[in-house]
């Protein structure tokens, strides 16, 4: 077997070296590195000369594109059976090379694995079971709070759809980057094998925030990548990916876990971060106008209108959308602006009577 361990980069040389000379304690023959190179200005294919080393393979985007199809780029360049992906800050834990490999050899119908972690430190920050969630419903249920991002994720190979996703990717997110292509892999994943978590330590995950460095992901109009505006372009990209290419059988799920995902993204999380100095540092964004109440029936709007362009499970996930709303305006926005959004919605106000088992005021409100 072989596992590609595969570096998707744009510049921060210091890092890509840090990374490979990691890499490299390990004598591994069952390994090779794929550093997929979306056109630095920094000389990493020199870099990666100077090891030599047979195991290192490097390969170049024919432009400079985004961080989506640069990771696209790496994975469609591997030849192992699997891909263990990173970014450049985050590395594997070279001594357990040999045992990240004895556990994918444990499970060969697995199509996705994800290991524990420690951080810059070396301490604990990703704790996972040694579990197994088996391939359909198991998996997609997995994917909903499994940990989602550009390292840690383990894919095999053979089951990846690489035209598919970059088909999606090029078409919603044509000039920025999309940061989402980890999301269509995994949904994919979960329909075509299991899924395996393992306790083993295997990686070191880094705290984004903990660096001094500005990201490489970064936008022209120097808006938070977690604003509403790019948000929403994800939102209907994973929709679109669930509703064309996920039998109907398995549809509900996804879609659920997609209206979760974004209603917190939307409001709430960016609600938080919008004013975080260290978050606007470190993407070099700047904070913007939020209203949390009026971004909350924007995104009941709109997801209303994707929900009734369904031809299955209509109702159920509508009702689904108004208990997220409820939960999202009772628990993560001010009362006062709680108050204005149930106002005349018999269905909200009714929730909120039902759990918290108060009378309304003649306004309809509660008291």
């Amino acid at each position: 077997m072989l596992l590609s361990i595969c570096l998707a980069v744009f510049n921060q040389i210091d890092l890509v070296k840090k990374n490979i000379q990691e890499i490299l304690k390990s004598d591994s023959k069952e390994i090779e590195i794929v550093v997929s190179d979306d056109c630095s200005s920094d000389p990493i294919y020199e870099m990666l000369q100077s090891f030599n080393d047979k195991r290192i393979r490097y390969c170049k985007t024919s432009e400079n594109k985004s961080h989506d199809e640069n990771i696209l780029n790496g994975l469609e360049n591997c030849r192992g059976d699997y891909i263990f992906l990173f970014r450049s800050k985050d590395k594997i834990i070279s001594e357990k090379v040999n045992d990240i490999i004895a556990v994918i050899k444990k499970y060969p119908n697995a199509s996705y694995f994800l290991f524990s972690a420690l951080d810059e430190e070396r301490k604990e920050r990703l704790i996972l079971k040694d579990k197994i969630y088996h391939r359909y419903k198991e998996a997609q249920l997995a994917h909903g709070w499994l940990m989602v991002h550009p390292s840690g994720q383990i894919y095999k190979r053979s089951l990846l759809k690489i035209d598919l996703y970059r088909n999606y990717i090029e078409t919603y997110f044509p000039t920025y980057n999309g940061c989402d292509v980890h999301q269509l892999i995994r949904m994919d994943l979960a329909l075509n094998g299991d899924f395996v978590t393992s306790s083993c330590f295997a990686w070191e995950y880094m705290h984004t925030y903990r660096s001094t460095d500005k990201s490489v992901i970064t936008t022209v109009k120097k808006l938070n990548i977690y604003a509403p505006y790019y948000q929403y372009q994800r939102y209907q990209c994973e929709w679109d990916f669930v509703i064309n290419n996920v039998p109907k059988i398995y549809k509900k799920i996804y879609l659920k876990q997609i209206i979760k995902s974004y209603g917190w993204r939307i409001i709430p999380m960016f609600y938080l971060l919008n004013f975080d100095k260290d978050c606007n540092h470190h993407y070099n964004s700047e904070s913007i106008e939020f209203n949390p109440y009026k971004e909350l029936n924007i995104f009941k709007n709109k997801t209303l209108r994707m929900i009734n362009d369904l031809d299955c499970y209509n109702n159920e996930i509508k009702s689904y959308l108004f208990m997220l709303i409820y939960k999202t305006a009772f628990y993560y926005i001010p009362k006062t602006v709680c108050k204005r959004f149930i106002y005349g919605h018999n269905t909200l106000k009714k929730m909120w009577f039902m759990i918290h088992k108060n009378k309304p005021d003649k306004s309809g409100l509660v008291t």
